[in-house]
């Protein structure tokens, strides 16, 4: 019988891949979303004769829903549920506290249902990010090396002081979740381990084609304004100067709950090339693969300009112990901006 993994927020940008490869690998997949409307969302990216491999749970809100039901019978968790969008009125009800509940609950149902079920599962994935990582504070940092051992300095207050500063909120819904899950292994001991993902930018193709604008998940909606906002559009800061290929960040997922399972770990991903606001543009208008259609709404900005120095991101736990490896960001844009073109041709008819 195929073992089951949990997916959290299975209709998410990460959580679709995670679940489109857990299924191509011969699990069973059970999917945490929020309605009936994300499950047909996620279903969509999933090839009908395979559909009989994934099962959901509903849970509406992460912040105070309990999870019981959903680890039922599983043998493996990756929660990736979290919220990720700047549309933030309240810092502590609309992300904060959804981030640091739903990874606390999540394990405290694991925890729960091993005491009762001979240990059972085995190993949480939890996605962190690289903003649970960084110091702002330090700057570019050139020459420095971003690893496992850093944390953000930011604190609960912060965040909650942070209204006007959506970026800041996000970072303290991250780093203050992952610091609950490795509270949470300190205090309660649990039988299970878990490994936690420390991504950077993330940005990619969706598992499946966008119908709307709305389809567009927070990672690349930049990158849809961007190239989309006509010849003399302006070109954003470039904030974080590292990214990775969202698939590449699936593959991860599944090869920490996989791989080293006896042990907790946190890992550290980034492709090794830096990337820019200027770097996509020069894809897109230099591409023979991409479509006209959103070549002619992209801006030139400088061609070739590059970022001044700055830090690095140190990979190579992941990459040694994980097998974790690069798409190349080319790939990466050029596969996002074709599906891009496909959205902008469907809004026109």
């Amino acid at each position: 019988m195929s073992k089951t993994i949990l997916v959290t927020g299975a209709n998410s940008f990460i959580g679709g891949w995670i679940v489109k490869y857990l299924i191509e690998k011969g699990y069973n997949v059970r999917g945490t979303v929020r309605s009936q409307a994300k499950e047909l969302q996620v279903l969509d990216g999933i090839s009908k004769d395979k559909q009989n491999q994934i099962s959901f749970v509903h849970i509406p809100d992460i912040t105070t829903d309990s999870f019981e039901e959903a680890v039922k019978d599983v043998h493996g968790i990756i929660h990736v549920a979290s919220p990720y969008h700047f549309k933030v009125t309240d810092p502590e009800k609309d992300m904060i506290l959804p981030a640091i509940n739903g990874t606390k609950r999540i394990l405290e149902a694991a925890h729960e249902y091993n005491k009762k079920n001979d240990n059972k599962i085995k190993r949480i994935v939890i996605t962190s990010s690289f903003a649970s990582v960084f110091d702002q504070t330090k700057g570019l940092r050139p020459g420095y090396s971003y690893t496992e051992e850093d944390w953000c300095p930011l604190t609960y207050e912060e965040g909650i002081e942070a209204k006007d500063d959506p970026v800041t909120v996000y970072r303290v819904s991250k780093v203050c979740a992952e610091r609950a899950a490795w509270d949470f292994i300190k205090n309660e001991k649990p039988s299970f381990t878990i490994a936690t993902i420390c991504e950077p930018m993330v940005f990619g193709p969706s598992v499946t084609d966008f119908k709307s604008i709305d389809d567009i998940h927070t990672s690349n909606s930049s990158i849809w304004s961007l190239v989309t906002s006509g010849k003399d559009g302006k070109i954003p800061e470039t904030r974080v100067p590292k990214q990775i290929d969202v698939r590449d960040v699936a593959y991860a997922h599944i090869a920490a709950l996989e791989r080293i399972t006896n042990t907790n770990q946190r890992y550290l991903i980034s492709a090794p090339s830096r990337w820019s606001q200027q770097q996509i543009l020069d894809i897109v208008n230099e591409s023979t693969t991409i479509p006209t259609n959103i070549k002619n709404t992209t801006p030139i900005g400088i061609k070739g300009q590059q970022l001044p120095e700055h830090f690095n991101i140190d990979s190579s736990k992941a990459e040694n112990e994980l097998g974790v490896t690069y798409i190349p960001f080319k790939k990466t844009i050029e596969d996002l901006i074709i599906q891009f073109s496909k959205l902008q041709h469907l809004q026109k008819h």
